[in-house]
């Protein structure tokens, strides 16, 4: 209500969204590299986006070498590909241009795919969700919903003019209230990388996790020191800030 958007379009806003989500877009370093933005300076979303995708792709890939091996344990494992044909079909709608995977032959295969998984729900969610209240606060940045048209012409614009173009005060409100939620961070969190339960019981697989935590520590200390030393802070991809999963 607060943005205007009837259930139909935002219905249409997400099958759009959806058609331009690709397995390339959703693997950092692929996407990095797509968009041209591998050698742009100071870009600390690419520069920590990174650090943790290689953290997370190391842990990954000893746990799924501990319990596969062989690249014939994931061609053969029936629940595997049936769950990644789950993801192709229901999640992207069977798109083949998506160049989401329906099927995975390989440990290098299964590494990358589980790495994109847990980097998506982990460190992406974090970066894209957790400053929605730094921008959207300042109303100018992200205004929620439009009341009139945008002018076209230069030189034309007053304030009331965009007083009477941005939402009213009680829609502001309200929308600012939504920020507010999703970007608090809940009593229960669990932060990348740590585990409540005693998911895993073996020797490797918990080597595994102490080394990516010290791994997300080192993180946590480069962004820090980063931090300390300029105005500009980026501190959306600090692993203190990142959860091991999508929670609103």
């Amino acid at each position: 209500q607060g943005s205007g958007v009837t259930y139909e379009g935002m219905m249409l806003i997400v099958q759009r969204g959806l058609e331009k989500v690709t397995y390339t877009s959703l693997c950092l370093p692929d996407d990095i590299q797509h968009r041209g933005m591998a050698c742009i300076p100071n870009y600390h979303y690419r520069d920590d986006g990174m650090s943790l995708w290689k953290a997370i792709e190391s842990f990954v890939s000893g746990i799924v070498a501990f319990y596969y091996g062989k690249d014939a344990a994931v061609s053969g494992d029936t629940e595997l590909q049936a769950w990644v044909m789950d993801i192709f079909t229901n999640g992207f709608l069977g798109r083949t241009s998506s160049g989401i995977p329906s099927s995975l032959q390989t440990v290098a295969e299964l590494s990358k795919f589980l790495t994109m998984v847990v980097f998506t729900c982990s460190a992406q969610h974090a970066a894209v969700n957790n400053g929605q209240y730094d921008l959207g606060a300042f109303l100018p940045n992200a205004p929620s919903s439009m009341r009139h048209p945008p002018l076209v012409e230069k030189g034309k614009a007053f304030l009331q003019d965009f007083l009477d173009t941005v939402p009213e005060v009680d829609t502001t409100a309200n929308i600012l209230v939504a920020l507010i939620l999703l970007s608090s961070r809940l009593s229960d969190v669990r932060l990348l990388g740590h585990y409540a339960e005693e998911r895993f019981t073996e020797v490797e697989p918990r080597r595994l996790i102490r080394t990516f935590q010290a791994r997300l520590e080192e993180i946590r200390e480069s962004i820090e020191e980063r931090n300390y030393r300029t105005n500009l802070r980026y501190n959306y991809m600090n692993p203190l800030e990142i959860e091991n999963s999508i929670s609103i």
